[in-house]
């Protein structure tokens, strides 16, 4: 009986200094598959006299389905090792010539799939797509320039129907001191608070550039920085990045599309592709935005979808618009879902609605208003958020009691040695 005592005391002891242990010394990790690889070849992007782009409708129902990708002109000089893809997409809406039936014999050694495609009806089926696809709320056009009590308020009503959404906020990379900022600021952080996840909005390129300057692809990366570090600066914590359709087949621009997982894609139907050899990598979230109607009529859309509500009008149109999207009874997916990770310098992730900066989590669970950040900033040289000084001074205390468990179970160890001990003697 004593031995038996004895052990179960041990064996207590040892599972709770392996559970201390897992606690202060294992990092957590996820661990993810590998990502699909798939390879189109295609010769033309475009069938003759249509519009839509037949190679970017492909590209976008891979990338949906979290697939790399490589893209490359069917040529018999441009040979490529078919075995290290898990899949072929042949895109031939041209006419027969020697490529193709160099490419036939080629492939006759390939163990895997090969899909042929020779015409827009043989790209996508349709059919039962919205039942399958993942479906979000995107509050789109949102910028320091709209009326923020308006948007405070659509932030209610969306509250009061229980969606959680995707709210983009364009880049602010000047003046970002002014007052109008921090009330910007303020607007987002209380959509945090509220159920919204922040969408960084790619600057806006014309023929002159962003903001003036050249269009390349450094230049823009380091406006997206400067806007990124603005915003963090300031408790926004974007979790994605919002471009243009056809920014995906921009060489200067894949370094920055590349900085997160989670993209949110701008459709457009009659962009120009002539590319010869070009990757896309597989996107964690690769997420189309769509209007209403055309959700409604299945059109542009894919397997995981953005329903946009225009957020810069007049509040009884805001709740209209979101009225119709609730009377479809649509599954609206809420934006804390999903995961993410976003960089440019600092890191932000996103674990299914849990937000860490640089592995610091700055969650708003609560509204963080002006006066409270211009507090918090005041009294601390490193501008730490207080939502993480509040965990920092938790997690001590929970090691503080650990610790004093375990040196209570060593006390309860001795004392039982020392009892048996004399029961022993006696």
């Amino acid at each position: 009986m004593i031995y038996m005592n004895k052990c179960f005391i041990y064996r207590v002891i040892t599972i709770l200094i392996c559970f201390i242990g897992a606690e202060y010394f294992i990092t957590p990790m996820k661990c993810y598959g590998e990502n699909e690889k798939i390879l189109i070849l295609y010769d033309k992007s475009k069938e003759y006299g249509s519009e839509k782009n037949l190679l970017s409708a492909l590209v976008k129902s891979q990338l949906s389905k979290e697939k790399e990708i490589n893209i490359a002109k069917i040529n018999i000089d441009n040979q490529k090792k078919l075995e290290q893809y898990n899949e072929i997409f042949i895109l031939n809406i041209g006419e027969e010539n020697h490529s193709i039936e160099a490419l036939r014999e080629e492939l006759k050694s390939y163990g895997r799939k090969v899909n042929w495609i020779k015409k827009s009806s043989e790209l996508l089926d349709k059919k039962d797509l919205k039942l399958k696809a993942e479906t979000y709320l995107y509050l789109d056009n949102v910028t320091p320039f709209n009326d923020l009590n308006n948007l405070i308020s659509e932030i209610d009503y969306l509250k009061d129907k229980g969606i959680k959404f995707f709210i983009e906020a364009a880049p602010v990379f000047v003046n970002e001191d002014l007052k109008a900022m921090g009330r910007f600021s303020e607007a987002l952080r209380y959509a945090q608070a509220n159920g919204g996840k922040v969408i960084l909005k790619f600057p806006i390129i014309n023929s002159k550039g962003v903001n003036g300057t050249d269009t390349g692809g450094k230049i823009i990366g380091d406006k997206l920085k400067e806007a990124f570090k603005n915003y963090t600066n300031y408790w926004i914590y974007p979790v994605g990045i919002n471009a243009d359709e056809e920014f995906l087949y921009r060489e200067d621009l894949k370094n920055i599309l590349e900085s997160t997982d989670t993209l949110f894609l701008n459709y457009n139907e009659d962009i120009n592709i002539d590319i010869d050899n070009y990757g896309i990598k597989a996107y964690t979230n690769f997420i189309q935005k769509v209007d209403l109607d055309d959700y409604i009529n299945n059109e542009k859309i894919s397997s995981k979808n953005a329903i946009k509500i225009e957020s810069n009008c007049n509040l009884e149109e805001f709740k209209n618009n979101v009225d119709k999207v609730l009377s479809r009874e649509i599954n609206l997916i809420p934006s804390n879902k999903i995961s993410s990770y976003i960089k440019f310098g600092s890191e932000i992730k996103n674990d299914y609605g849990r937000v860490f900066l640089n592995n610091q989590e700055v969650t708003q669970d609560r509204f963080i208003n002006a006066e409270e950040y211009e507090s918090a900033v005041n009294k601390t040289i490193n501008k730490e958020n207080p939502i993480k000084k509040d965990l920092t001074f938790t997690n001590r205390r929970l090691e503080i009691f650990s610790g004093a468990a375990l040196i209570i179970f060593i006390g309860i160890l001795i004392v039982s040695r020392n009892i048996e001990r004399k029961r022993f003697f006696k």
